[in-house]
C-alpha cells in the first residue's frame, strides 16, 4: 500500500534538510540521537523517515472503513439529541 519507491528523506535532502532512513528500533535511536546533536551543535534540522512496519493499520488502510468497528464501548444508542437541540 505504501510507494517504496518515494523517499521522503531524499526529499528533505532536497529542501535543504538533513533526510535520513530508520529501519529499525536501534537504527531509529541512533538516527534520533544523531539528530539531536546536529540541531543543538550545528542548527542543522533532521527529517527522520521511519519505516518500520510496511503495511498501513487502521484507520490509513483503504479496506479500514468498509466494516463498522465499535470503538471504546460507544454505541449508537448513546447518542441521543439533547434537549433543547
Amino acid at each position: 500500500e505504501l510507494d517504496e519507491d518515494v523517499s521522503y528523506a531524499a526529499i528533505a535532502n532536497a529542501c535543504g534538510l538533513v533526510g535520513v532512513q530508520a529501519t529499525s528500533m536501534d537504527d531509529l535511536t541512533d538516527k534520533l540521537d544523531a539528530a539531536i546533536k546536529a540541531q543543538m551543535n550545528e542548527g542543522k534540522t533532521t527529517f527522520i523517515e521511519i519505516i518500520l512496519n510496511k503495511e498501513l493499520g487502521e484507520p490509513f488502510r483503504r479496506d479500514a472503513m468498509k466494516a463498522p468497528v465499535s470503538v471504546a464501548g460507544i454505541s449508537k444508542n448513546d447518542m441521543i439529541p439533547q434537549k433543547g437541540a
